[in-house]
């Protein structure tokens, strides 16, 4: 029998995503080139994409006007892209197949020190997801990479996205735990796609990934 690469996904053309993308002030070149890559690959599997842009410094604004944007479209499904990732041309293809509602990719945190952004517990925030196979359900994780079926915006109340602090008042709480935790809380499940995220980048002083920098 001859094995089948994980990266094989299946196609899924009946899908029409907007791609959803906030930046401070530029994007960085592997970024450009991996969305370019990415958009190709979907005219070729007929994937009909549109592409949403939000300039800022406030994440969470700016994630809540790209939703609101996106859902002004005929889009089924909403993939979030931050402007410093890099990521394979099959990526929305990989996580279209798995057809949840809640899919994301793990990836490492551009500064020191360096450790995965998906979350096991919502008791524990510094019991991390590594290196694994499969995908997984997982408690949150961080947005870089993260595609949402719409119906999960329409159904649960906005904001969508906050910054708020956690109940000691001795740090803050990120718009995309703030989500997803909001997303559970009206019984979604939040999913970690871990074959792909291998392939994922995040690009600070230099090109951070889970295996070279957090899980040596």
């Amino acid at each position: 029998m001859v094995s089948v690469p994980k990266y094989h996904y299946k196609a899924d053309s009946t899908s029409r995503v907007a791609i959803c993308i906030p930046v401070r002030d530029n994007v960085t070149a592997g970024f450009a080139l991996s969305l370019a890559r990415l958009t190709a690959k979907c005219t070729e599997l007929n994937i009909k994409t549109t592409m949403h842009m939000v300039m800022g410094s406030e994440v969470a604004m700016q994630r809540q006007q790209l939703v609101d944007e996106a859902l002004t479209t005929n889009c089924t499904h909403i993939l979030l892209l931050d402007s410093d990732m890099n990521f394979p041309s099959h990526t929305l293809q990989a996580l279209l197949s798995h057809k949840k509602d809640i899919i994301a990719c793990n990836y490492s945190t551009r500064v020191p020190p360096h450790r995965p952004v998906a979350f096991k517990d919502k008791e524990d925030l510094e019991l991390r997801v590594g290196i694994s196979s499969g995908i997984e359900e997982i408690y949150a994780i961080g947005m870089g990479v993260m595609l949402v079926n719409r119906k999960i915006y329409e159904s649960i109340t906005r904001p969508h996205f906050s910054v708020v602090w956690n109940n000691n008042y001795t740090s803050l709480t990120g718009e995309d735990v703030y989500f997803c935790n909001k997303a559970q809380e009206q019984g979604y499940t939040i999913w970690l796609e871990n074959d792909l995220s291998k392939s994922i980048g995040h690009t600070g002083t230099k090109t951070f990934t889970i295996k070279g920098d957090c899980c040596d």
